[in-house]
């Protein structure tokens, strides 16, 4: 797998007065996302991290800032607030073995049911055929239905199950490669 990160995309509107903007994660957001995980409510933090997660840790959110654009890949979408850039969700994916990598986003909960989810998958699963990943699999809690709906509304299809947890798994073609990658 080649290839550099993916660029800043145009600003996006959607209903609401925020204008959002899209891009790569940077070592930068360590704050942000910290900042993020603290304005999601404990439902949100559930869902996203299969566990209680009161806050952050500040060496959690160095982790997942520390994205290299290949074998780990994130987004972040952000606005501005009281003059200051936020993440409000943020989309991710790391590179598991054999053309597959594992996936999971977080949205807060006041931008939640906007379509803002759907498009960062969308600019996620783009990206992950440009570097030429066959398929991206989502572990969601048995209970996320919100996530289990936006699952399939991206075209994926249960691949798994474990009582607690189900997988859900996006088959990226080959033919996909050479349009998703002009999409950026």
């Amino acid at each position: 797998m080649s290839g550099s990160p993916p660029p800043a995309v145009p600003n996006v509107r959607f209903v609401t007065t925020l204008e959002v903007q899209i891009r790569p994660v940077t070592a930068a957001d360590t704050d942000r996302l910290v900042d993020l995980v603290a304005r999601c409510s404990d439902d949100a933090r559930y869902f996203r991290f299969h566990a209680a997660k009161p806050r952050l840790r500040a060496a959690e959110a160095r982790w997942l800032a520390a994205v290299d654009g290949q074998a780990r890949v994130a987004l972040a979408a952000t606005v501005v607030e009281d003059g200051e850039e936020r993440v409000v969700a943020d989309v991710r994916f790391d590179v598991t073995g054999d053309g597959e990598a594992e996936a999971a986003l977080l949205v807060r909960d006041d931008l939640a049911g906007r379509g803002l989810g759907r498009l960062l998958l969308d600019r996620l699963l783009a990206e992950a055929a440009r570097l030429g990943l066959r398929r991206v699999v989502f572990d969601i809690l048995a209970e996320n239905r919100a996530m289990l709906a936006l699952a399939r509304r991206v075209g994926a299809a249960p691949a798994g199950c474990d009582g607690h947890s189900v997988l859900y798994a996006v088959q990226l073609p080959a033919s996909a490669l050479a349009s998703t990658a002009r999409a950026w």
